[in-house]
């Protein structure tokens, strides 16, 4: 779906959400009933025309854009080739999760050490790798999903898990304990799987949550990381060498 569909397609659904008809629409860009139902068959509404409706339905621009966004088609996970090209080039996966994470270009440029078109190359390896859509004035729109992950044991989660466990578990973690927890007991199949619900139910809160606070400014965010993980079959090992065979 095009850019001009998403919109109209978004817009269309807006009004009909909000209880707007066509003789509504009509009323208030002075136009007939016909007129409009031919902008949008044709798709060819003006800017100040879309903005109009929109307010009409009780909206914003930007709720539009966001909306129109849904209606196109995203990616939800990479091929394991791109993967693989990624987790090869760390300045190119770099520039990658700060896109996953709406960092925009000069942002990008402040906080690491990039040169400008070095940094317009990389961009420009994104958008052929579909990753973002590259925009005029290095602006860029997403290609991934809300629901965009790492492929399952593929070479982005291979990476993060070996950064985990050289540098996210560290004295400094450990110590604190307001972030860091650890539980050893025997449970259950049934209780265990509950805690396997939980734990998926916590994984997408933090997702959703780090998708609406991408739309804040840089200074206002952190990067942060949440290690989930429950296993079931498990015990020190150091126990389970004294288990009788």
């Amino acid at each position: 779906m095009s850019g001009t569909q998403a919109i109209t397609t978004a817009l269309k659904g807006l009004l009909r959400k909000s209880g707007i008809t066509y003789a509504h629409a009509a009323d208030a860009l002075d136009l007939s009933e016909a007129s409009i139902k031919r902008l949008f068959a044709e798709q060819s509404f003006t800017l100040q025309r879309i903005e109009t409706l929109t307010k009409l339905a009780g909206a914003e621009l930007t709720d539009l854009v966001r909306l129109s966004d849904d209606q196109q088609e995203r990616v939800e996970e990479l091929s394991a080739e791109v993967e693989q090209e990624l987790a090869k080039d760390p300045l190119l996966l770099l520039c990658a999760i700060c896109v996953i994470n709406r960092y925009r270009f000069n942002e990008v440029l402040e906080l690491y050490r990039f040169d400008q078109h070095d940094l317009q190359r990389l961009f420009i390896r994104l958008d052929r790798l579909n990753i973002i859509e590259l925009l005029e004035e290095n602006r860029y729109r997403m290609r991934l999903s809300r629901g965009f992950h790492w492929r399952k044991g593929g070479a982005i989660e291979s990476y993060f898990v070996n950064s985990i466990f050289s540098g996210f578990f560290d004295k400094k973690l450990i110590r604190d304990k307001s972030h860091f927890r650890f539980a050893w007991g025997t449970v259950t199949p049934e209780t265990a799987q509950r805690f396997l619900e939980r734990l998926r139910v916590l994984y997408d809160e933090f997702n959703e949550a780090a998708d609406r606070d991408s739309r804040l400014p840089l200074d206002q965010r952190n990067g942060s990381g949440m290690m989930l993980a429950f296993r079931h079959d498990w015990e020190p090992e150091e126990f389970a060498n004294m288990r009788k065979p």
